[in-house]
């Protein structure tokens, strides 16, 4: 029996062996990308109205007033609509198609140390872009956020409340669409801003 021979029980050693690293290669994952975290530095307790606490959290008045988009959307959107309401806003943005129903949209000059990347979902309606908002921010757990609004879904970077709140009323996002914020175990849609009827 030769040595290379892949019956051979040192090799079959070796074998097993590789395969434990890879799966443990697997099992550890990769960590996050950078722009899956937010890094902008907070600041929301000025758009907010009270308290920053999930359930309390309001948007100031002020925050909307005079935005046109901040009535119910009756028409189908695409990604150029949300990249366009914030060039609007004077924030640069960057898109990158991931697939057709899905691009990745970076906004820089927003603060932080790098472009805040949102996932920008192209749903059929906007009772399944809500349903995908919910269902993303869920899995993506406890400081992940986003908006909906008809049927465009969009998923922010995980955050504490404060840098939450302070990007989307300095982008206006939360004029733009319905702002939700997950919390220990389920998710919160902070009032004060558009919202859908």
């Amino acid at each position: 029996m030769r040595s290379s021979d892949a019956s051979h029980p040192c090799s079959r050693i070796v074998l097993g062996a590789v395969a434990l690293l890879g799966l443990a290669a697997t099992a550890c994952g990769e960590s996050p990308p950078p722009n899956a975290y937010m890094t902008t530095p907070g600041g929301g307790g000025s758009f907010a109205r009270g308290s920053l606490s999930l359930g309390e959290a309001r948007l100031r008045p002020e925050v909307c007033s005079g935005m046109a988009e901040n009535k119910p959307e009756q028409t189908r959107l695409d990604e150029n609509a949300l990249s366009a309401f914030l060039q609007r806003q004077g924030f640069q943005t960057t898109l990158i198609r991931a697939r057709s129903d899905l691009v990745y949209l970076d906004v820089t000059n927003a603060g932080g140390d790098r472009p805040v990347r949102l996932r920008v979902a192209v749903l059929n309606d906007a009772p399944a872009a809500g349903a995908d908002l919910h269902k993303a921010i869920l899995d993506h757990g406890n400081g992940s956020w986003g908006v909906h609004r008809s049927n465009l879904a969009v998923l922010g970077p995980i955050g504490d409340v404060d840098q939450i709140l302070e990007f989307a009323g300095k982008t206006k996002l939360a004029c733009w669409g319905v702002l939700t914020v997950a919390g220990r175990d389920d998710d919160f849609v902070i009032p004060g801003g558009y919202m859908e009827f």
